[in-house]
């Protein structure tokens, strides 16, 4: 932020999952920029711990709230700690996925339920907990971290399209139901980001075309742009792609 800009989200207390880096790392520390308070969401407490680190040298807050986002329990007790301990949960940054490549005989039954689980169940866990807090303080802002693979289908990506098809669905259908009682809701949909997303499942280590991505930052900044707009407007979506991508 430049010097002398106002802190637009200060007082605001945002949780960001699947926060321990990458995009939701992005985020956190764009965020905080911004001068909202930031509680950290993952299941690896070291790297929560690291970005929790970097937020408060950076003068911000961080709360650390490790846990699996296929677990209600864990959801429930992330959302209850952002509120008693940063004082409020203003902005909800729906960001932990998973994703593998391949054709479709290649996947088995315990791989479409770590995606979908891990995408979708994730989603509909966070949102169902943290949206009777919103309706009731009638603001706040829901932001669910898609992909353009829940635009369209894509070869290789059936499951993951699938999954990210449903993220889209669901956050336009809260769209609807959430307006009218004050609270937003923002699909983002980044095509390539070079992040450690999908190593190993579908993306190698090394690969020059990562290094054609759009970076985690730019994502960042695509949320940031979402959840500063002024009261009465709202970004329904936000779609980006990579300028690498061929034509």
């Amino acid at each position: 932020m430049a010097a002398g800009t106002e802190q637009v989200l200060t007082g605001q207390s945002a949780l960001i999952t699947g926060a321990s880096r990458g995009i939701g790392r992005a985020v956190a520390l764009r965020l905080a920029r911004e001068g909202a308070q930031v509680a950290l969401f993952a299941r690896t407490v070291s790297d929560l711990e690291q970005v929790a680190q970097e937020v408060e040298a950076a003068g911000g807050r961080a709360l650390v709230v490790p846990g699996d986002g296929r677990k209600e329990e864990d959801v429930v007790r992330a959302i209850q700690e952002t509120i008693d301990k940063l004082g409020s949960l203003d902005i909800l940054v729906i960001n932990a996925g998973v994703g593998k490549y391949g054709p479709l005989e290649s996947f088995s039954a315990s791989d479409y339920d770590w995606i979908m689980e891990t995408n979708m169940r994730s989603t509909f866990l966070f949102a169902r907990h943290a949206v009777p807090y919103l309706k009731e303080r009638r603001r706040g802002h829901l932001v669910v971290v898609a992909s353009v693979a829940g635009r369209k289908g894509l070869p290789h990506e059936a499951v993951y399209c699938a999954s990210k098809h449903a993220q889209v669905g669901f956050a336009q259908a809260l769209d609807y139901e959430l307006r009218p009682v004050g609270v937003k809701v923002t699909t983002i949909a980044p095509g390539g980001v070079n992040t450690h997303f999908a190593l190993g499942t579908g993306r190698t280590p090394g690969d020059p075309k990562l290094a054609e991505m759009m970076d985690a930052e730019d994502v960042a900044e695509a949320v940031a742009f979402a959840v500063t707009q002024p009261e009465k407007a709202r970004i329904i979506e936000v779609v980006m792609r990579p300028m690498s991508e061929p034509l």
